[in-house]
């Protein structure tokens, strides 16, 4: 396929994105001020994150993308109709989070994980994981977190690099 032929295609499928979320919109959400709020209602009947709910309908549409590509061509919706509806699902994560960070849109030089980034360097911020959590000051263990915190002190760096 050639370069134009791809954008012509990419265009299009936009067009039917935009007709598929406006559609959804109208079917799901029953309200013109929550694009989201169908899966607010489901999250809260759950009592679970609204992602998950958007997470577990869109991997059913990867199910179907899935068996598709293993060669099951014979389904109940065409896999055009799948991935569209992955499409959607996968903007509308990205507006979910775009809303919990209370940003509109990244700057053009900003990284994916630059909210990632951003949270783990502030030092009210930390990241735990399995032995410690990570702080701006390093990585400490979670051993004696009192005595950590008191001292500030965290784990040794290893300078030696390689394989065990």
């Amino acid at each position: 396929m050639k370069h134009s032929q791809m954008a012509k295609l990419m265009d299009d499928i936009l067009k039917e994105v935009t007709v598929t979320r406006d559609s959804g919109q109208k079917e799901y959400a029953h309200d013109e001020s929550d694009v989201f709020a169908n899966f607010n209602r489901v999250a809260h009947l759950l009592e679970e994150d609204r992602k998950k709910v958007l997470m577990t309908y869109m991997l059913k549409h990867v199910d179907g993308i899935a068996a598709y590509v293993k060669g099951h061509k014979s389904q109940r919706e065409d896999v055009t109709g799948r991935i569209t509806d992955c499409i959607v699902y996968l903007m509308l994560l990205w507006g979910m989070i775009e809303e919990e960070n209370g940003s509109i849109s990244r700057k053009k030089g900003d990284s994916p994980l630059h909210d990632v980034f951003k949270a783990i360097s502030n030092e009210d911020k930390r990241l735990f994981m399995d032995g410690g959590c990570s702080t701006p000051n390093g990585i400490q263990t979670d051993d004696n977190m009192q005595k950590v915190r008191q001292t500030g002190s965290g784990l040794e760096k290893s300078q030696e690099v390689g394989t065990t």
